[in-house]
């Protein structure tokens, strides 16, 4: 009788770590599809963001013309133009940044950030990134987003 009761406390224990096993695997899937679940979030927010920025930015012909001057050629706006262009463009900057920050921190799939790195580098490479790196404004961004700007714009020779 008692080896009897100690084959059913070895199957038992067998059952029970079975289960946990069982439960181990069924905690890993749900972690996967909560991560899944979260990348769509962002990227569903990084999208309603995109569309946010350029009905902002089309708005109106001014701010049109200032963002898109702005970013080519800020040197060629007045002083009042220019304090203007660099609410908008810091606007795209963030927005950007916001991409470059989500991609680090794994939260962009490698296709949605393939997607996205030509806006990330069409604005760190731009005459309007240079101008926001001369400024005071610049220390509002992250220091590893100024830092990729400034490596990319070395890369493409482009002094700042």
């Amino acid at each position: 009788m008692i080896e009897t009761l100690e084959d059913y406390a070895l199957i038992a224990e067998i059952i029970s770590a079975i289960a946990i096993i069982i439960s181990l695997i069924f905690v890993g899937v749900q972690i996967k599809e909560n991560t899944k679940a979260t990348q769509a979030s962002t990227f569903h927010e990084i999208a309603a963001l995109d569309i946010n920025i350029l009905l902002n930015f089309g708005s109106s012909q001014e701010l049109a013309r200032i963002i898109t001057i702005f970013r080519d050629d800020p040197d060629s706006l007045t002083e009042e133009e220019q304090n203007h262009g660099f609410y908008l463009f810091g606007a795209e900057v963030r927005h950007v940044e916001n991409l470059f920050l989500q991609n680090e921190n794994k939260m962009l799939s490698a296709k949605n950030w393939k997607s996205r790195k030509a806006l990330v580098d069409g604005v760190v490479l731009s005459p309007g990134f240079g101008a926001l790196l001369k400024h005071p404004f610049s220390k509002f961004f992250d220091g590893s987003f100024i830092e990729y700007g400034r490596i990319q714009r070395k890369k493409h020779g482009i002094k700042e």
